[in-house]
């Protein structure tokens, strides 16, 4: 009776000794009931547990207390049981004591609990995944929840902050809330309180709202009251989108469909069997009818008498015998749209030059015109024009392009057969513009036709491909699937997307992707097999890198020297490596669980703070983006290094957490030896820092004179070698303008003399469009003067930077050594991919010449200003990355130079930038030779310092830095107006 009871009893003595179990205590615990039987929780249950345990029980022995509570038990397997235990003492004649327990095996709904709480985030994750808005109030107007699309709506940042708040007591009640805020709280309250008592829903209300900027929003709710059981209405569950793009998508889609209306009317008139004005009719009345025009025409031309005449007319004037019905080309706005065989578009009809009668447009309230010349193959075929009393939009300008082409397409088909040629033309030029090969092969494998990708594929002419059998492209291993192929082909099979292998020209082999099908004879016999195929080598050698990455990545993991263990989002075990099982002595069947719970159970028994260690982990999952580093201590005296990064996708989606640990117990013991030493070290150290810094204003005073001696001799000589060319191109550019003229000139004085030229000038006046060539020759002289000055100003400034002979300390203007250097760095403030048009502000104050090294003090003004663009350049590609935290930054990079003097006898010289700035810890540095934060191969790390040694040694003087991160930087150059001798 005792062992039929299925849950499991259990009596202890005042020792705490198991005295009597039934079966199914000993079935929970997994021992047998010898092994039970006179032990104490300590025999066979972990530490921990064991000690709340013993607590619990000694309360009831000494409080004579009975005890219902939820306990965790491990097993004998190391599996954690949650039960609820019913504990009360008992005391017999003797008065000796015993506990009476009976368990209750909970784990099962301990994991129905567990899975519905995660059932209820899945819920709000999906809501918070919907893109609209979504809200729940109380009868009261109370939030009751929402979704974090519509907390952020709100101004909130989670939706557990609108919890039992009204509207009032939210940002968007605010007077900082924006028009967008205003508009969807009007329309979520809307009709709130009528809908609780009318117990009707109110779904798919679509309202325009108009926000302060003028633009119109709208906005769709859904209103639904939430019922209780009885079928009283105890709150509203609403919804909000906006639906702006929506609607315009749908006016949008509304002109397009017009539009598409206006296509299909042309492309049937054109495609029916009706004679030529019947045709040209239907098309002017698809003008009318979906380009809402006042009326519309089409004209063809009579090449005989170069006349166009009028074939159909609808809309306010339906005749074509009238005044328009015969337009010479070339007279008119509509002959000379034929004429120049361009089209004439207008939105202001009443000032355009061409419309003649603008009273009659005024009084017709006319407003746009749109004339098209039908061109096909480059023949004039005739002429397509429409009156509007509204402004077309690009759209039906588009529209009327198509059709133009389309008409005269129509028109040339209906009096000659040559449209079949044009069609069959246009269907070539797809095959032979195709990037896929386009093929066909006879009945007996012969190729007989390849278009011109083959080229590029297979590296064959295609003449070198026809005639010969496809089997002779095919390597000899892979040929059987190939002639396994073709009969299925030959018995009328049509085959898509499989895949094949040939033999390139070069004898490289090829994976290609085909489509195929039968051709078939006018009688159904199949003569033949046409199809495509797609170069798919370069796919098929990534699918081939990524096994190989994948096994070189599991290969890394297995030769790791740390363990390694990686548990994926849902906390199950995704891999492993044999160090890791071993590091831990974790038995291989409970690896096989796959379970991060009850691996985590083995690790924490181990530990000697268990509980630190599983609250870290517990708050590395709940912060995915957290990563970990520190040491963990076993009961066995070794210490573990333990690391832990989260694992996310390039998109940035979150796969897991990676886990590493190493046992640095040995390495421990070593740094406790080496730190004993460091103090030695530190003592060398600081000597031989104080001899490198020695060497290194040795070395920065070497370079920096060889570096001024070169540099001058380069720009010197390489202004000197440009000035010469340049002189004389310049000194020639005034006589090639005068003999330019006068041979216009002498052109003018033939067309006057000789206006009818022959036939063979008058074609070649044409070809060479001299027109153009008159109006454009003058301009192009005056381009290459203007090079030529621009390059005269740089190989001054060239010469003015260089200062070759002034090497000694004499006085000059400052100003000059600015201009001339931000001249040699033009090219890098002009607009470019990486960053826009740098901006120089210059503010030169008044002072007489400067005593200086010029040369060297130009130096310091190119490392500057190089460094400030060096920045800004850097802010621009960072800032573009980054969505631009600073517009002005990202818009308009400046650099401002101001000089001035102060004190009578010093000169300040300021140059800043709006870049990124100089972090703190840099700005102490950076004055220091060989010291940069460029990246390797962009900077020496000597510019500032050699600028800082011509400044300070050279000219008595100070350089100084003053920068904020995220504001830009400001170099101060302070030098005396006159040097002491």
């Amino acid at each position: 009776m005792f062992n039929a009871i299925s849950d499991a009893i259990f009596v202890k003595n005042r020792q705490h000794r198991l005295i009597l179990v039934n079966d199914a205590y000993c079935q929970l615990m997994g021992y047998s009931r010898e092994e039970l039987i006179g032990k104490t929780y300590d025999n066979f249950l972990p530490e921990i547990e064991a000690d709340i345990l013993r607590k619990n029980d000694e309360l009831i022995f000494t409080q004579h207390i009975n005890s219902e509570q939820e306990e965790k038990l491990t097993d004998a397997y190391g599996m954690t049981h949650w039960v609820v235990t019913k504990k009360c003492l008992f005391q017999d004649k003797a008065n000796n004591k015993f506990l009476v327990g009976t368990i209750h095996n909970i784990t099962k709904y301990k994991q129905i609990s567990d899975e519905l709480h995660a059932s209820k985030q899945l819920l709000q994750a999906v809501m918070d995944g919907i893109p609209q808005g979504i809200f729940w109030k109380n009868r009261d107007s109370v939030y009751s929840g929402c979704n974090q699309k519509f907390a952020e709506v709100v101004g909130i940042s989670s939706p557990s902050e609108i919890i039992n708040k009204s509207d009032y007591e939210l940002p968007w009640i605010t007077e900082e809330a924006d028009s967008f805020q205003r508009c969807v709280r009007l329309a979520c309250a809307k009709d709130l309180q009528s809908l609780m008592y009318s117990h009707t829903a109110e779904s798919e209300i679509v309202e325009c709202q108009q926000p302060v900027d003028g633009r119109p929003l709208w906005l769709e709710t859904n209103k639904i009251p939430l019922k209780d059981t009885e079928g009283n209405v105890v709150g509203i569950l609403g919804t909000v989108q906006d639906i702006t793009i929506r609607k315009q998508a749908e006016v949008a889609l509304t002109e397009k469909a017009s539009l598409a209306a206006f296509r299909v009317e042309i492309n049937h008139a054109i495609t029916q069997s009706y004679n030529l004005q019947t045709t040209l009719k239907c098309c002017t009345d698809a003008m009318v009818q979906h380009l809402n025009a006042a009326f519309a025409r089409i004209w063809t031309l009579n090449e005989l008498e170069n006349v166009l005449e009028l074939q159909a007319s609808s809309g306010m004037y339906t005749h074509i015998d009238g005044a328009h019905g015969r337009v010479p080309v070339g007279m008119f706005k509509i002959g000379l749209i034929a004429q120049e065989r361009q089209p004439h578009l207008t939105n202001e009809v009443l000032t355009d030059p061409r419309v003649g009668d603008k009273a009659w447009a005024k009084q017709q309230g006319m407003v746009a015109f749109a004339g098209y010349p039908l061109i096909l193959d480059g023949n004039l075929i005739g002429v397509m024009a429409m009156f509007s009393r509204q402004a077309l939009p690009e759209s039906v300008l588009d529209a009327l392009n198509l059709a133009a082409n389309e008409v005269a397409l129509g028109i040339k088909r209906i009096q000659t057969k040559q449209a079949l040629q044009a069609s069959e033309s246009k269907y070539r030029n797809l095959v032979e513009t195709s990037q896929d090969v386009i093929w066909s092969i006879d009945a007996q494998g012969y190729w007989t036709f390849v278009n011109p990708a083959v080229k590029n594929i297979y590296g064959y002419e295609p003449e070198e491909m026809i005639g010969r059998h496809y089997s002779e492209f095919a390597p000899s291993e892979k040929l059987h699937n190939d002639l396994d192929i073709f009969p299925r082909l030959l018995a009328g099979e049509s085959l898509s997307q499989y895949e094949t292998v040939v033999l390139a020209k070069d004898g490289s082999t090829l994976n290609l992707l085909c489509n195929a099908i039968a051709i078939k004879d006018e009688n159904g016999s199949i003569i033949g097999i046409t199809g495509t195929a797609t170069n798919i080598t370069e796919i098929k050698q990534a699918e081939a890198a990524m096994q190989r990455t994948n096994a070189v990545l599991k290969a890394q993991q297995e030769a790791s020297i740390d363990s390694i263990l990686v548990i994926d989002e849902n906390r199950n075990i995704a891999s492993y490596n044999q160090c890791f099982r071993q590091l831990w002595q974790i038995p291989g069947e409970l690896m096989n669980t796959g379970c991060d719970r009850q691996i985590l159970g083995w690790v924490l028994n181990q530990l000697e703070n268990p509980e630190e260690f599983l609250a870290k982990v517990e708050y590395l999952y709940e912060h995915p983006e957290e990563r970990s580093h520190n040491e963990i201590k076993l009961k066995s005296g070794k210490i573990f290094e333990r690391y832990s990064a989260p694992v996310y996708s390039s998109a940035g989606d979150y796969y897991g957490r990676i886990w590493y640990f190493r046992d640095i117990t040995e390495r421990n013991q070593a740094e406790v030896a080496l730190r004993d030493s460091e103090a030695q070290l530190r003592q060398q150290a600081r000597q031989l820092k104080q001899a490198l810094q020695e060497l290194q204003h040795t070395q920065t005073q070497l370079i920096q004179s060889e570096k001024m001696s070169s540099l001058g001799q380069l720009v010197a000589g390489v202004a000197h070698e440009i000035n010469n060319p340049v002189n004389f191109i310049y000194g020639n550019l005034n006589c090639i303008n005068d003999y330019t003229q006068e041979l216009l000139l002498l052109l003018q004085l033939y067309q006057k003399n000789y206006p009818s030229p022959v036939k063979e000038i008058e074609d070649f006046t044409d070809f060479i469009e001299l027109e153009f060539l008159i109006s454009d020759l003058p301009r192009m002289l005056k381009s290459v003067k203007h090079g030529a000055e621009r390059i005269r100003d740089i190989v001054l400034s060239l010469r003015t930077f260089s200062r070759l002979d002034e090497a000694e300390m004499k006085a000059v203007n400052i100003h000059d050594g600015i201009d001339s250097t931000l001249m040699i760095l033009q090219s890098r403030l002009k607009e470019n991919h990486q960053h826009p048009k740098i901006q120089i502000i210059k503010e030169y104050g008044e002072f007489p010449l400067v005593e200086c090294y010029a040369g060297q003090l130009n130096q310091v003004f190119m490392n500057i200003l190089a460094n400030a663009i060096d920045a800004l350049e850097e802010s621009s590609i960072k800032n573009t990355a980054q969505l631009a935290i600073d517009d002005e930054i990202l818009n308009q990079p400046q650099i401002h130079i101001r000089t001035q003097l102060i004190e009578s006898n010093q000169v300040k010289i300021s140059i800043t930038d709006n870049g990124l700035g100089i972090p703190e810890a840099f700005k102490q540095q950076i004055f220091d030779p060989f010291f940069t934060t460029k990246d390797i191969g962009k900077g020496t790390g000597l510019g500032l310092a050699i600028s800082y040694q011509i400044i300070t040694v050279k000219h008595g003087g100070s350089l100084e830095c003053c920068s904020t991160p995220g504001e830009g930087s400001e170099f101060v150059i302070t030098i005396p107006l006159n040097q002491h001798k």
